[in-house]
C-alpha cells in the first residue's frame, strides 16, 4: 500500500528566496516579456539551479507571478475603499493604487500579456462591483450620466495604460499621478450642460 507523501512547510529562508525570485521576475518581464529564466535568475541574484529548486519551469514561475499579481491587485482594491468618500474620489484613489503597482501594470499591458486580470475567478464580481459604484455615482451626479458604465471602465483602463507609458518614458511618479487624477476627473465628472448628449 503506498504511503502518503509528507510535505514540510518551507523554511523562512526558502519563502524569502521564492519571493525574491517572483519579485525579480515581475520587474524583468515587465521590461522584457521574452526575458529568459537565466535573465530572471540574474535579476534576482540567484543561480539558475536555485530558481529551478523553487520553480520547475517557466509555466510554474508564471503561475506564481499571476498569483502574486492577483494578491497585489486585491490589496490595491482594498486600499482604494471603492465607493467611500465620494464615487469620483474613490475611482481616483483606485487609479492611484493601481498606478502604484508599478511593474505589475507592465505585465498586464504587455503584448501577449502574461498576466490577465480578466482570467481571475473574481473578475466578473470585481467588474460588477465597479459598475454598481459608477451607477451610484451617476445617480448622485458625481459621474457623467451620459457615459455608459462600460465606457467609464474602458476609459479608466486606457488612462491607466497612458500613465504606465508615461512612467516608462521617464516622467516622475508625482507628475504622472497628478496628470492621471486631473484627466480622470475631467473625463468622468459631471457633464458640461452644453455637451452633446448620448444617442439612445
Amino acid at each position: 500500500m503506498p504511503q502518503p507523501r509528507h510535505t514540510t512547510e518551507p523554511s523562512p529562508t526558502a519563502r524569502r528566496t521564492r519571493r525574491l525570485i517572483v519579485d525579480a521576475a515581475i520587474g524583468t518581464l515587465a521590461a522584457n516579456p521574452s526575458a529568459t529564466l537565466a535573465e530572471i535568475a540574474d535579476a534576482g541574484d540567484v543561480s539558475r539551479s536555485t530558481l529551478h529548486r523553487h520553480f520547475i519551469d517557466r509555466g510554474d514561475l508564471l503561475a506564481a507571478i499571476d498569483e502574486e499579481c492577483r494578491t497585489r491587485f486585491a490589496r490595491a482594491d482594498a486600499a482604494a475603499r471603492l465607493g467611500e468618500e465620494g464615487v469620483l474620489n474613490s475611482l481616483d484613489r483606485l487609479a492611484q493604487e493601481y498606478l502604484g503597482l508599478g511593474p505589475v501594470l507592465g505585465l498586464v499591458f504587455a503584448d501577449n500579456a502574461p498576466v490577465d486580470p480578466d482570467t481571475w475567478d473574481d473578475s466578473e464580481e470585481r467588474d460588477q462591483n465597479l459598475v454598481t459604484v459608477i451607477e451610484r455615482g451617476q445617480r448622485g451626479h458625481e459621474i457623467d450620466s451620459e457615459l455608459s458604465p462600460t465606457w467609464v471602465i474602458t476609459t479608466f483602463w486606457v488612462l491607466l495604460f497612458g500613465a504606465w507609458l508615461s512612467l516608462k518614458s521617464g516622467m516622475s511618479r508625482r507628475d504622472v499621478a497628478v496628470q492621471l487624477s486631473r484627466t480622470l476627473r475631467k473625463a468622468m465628472g459631471p457633464a458640461d450642460p452644453d455637451a452633446p448628449r448620448r444617442l439612445s
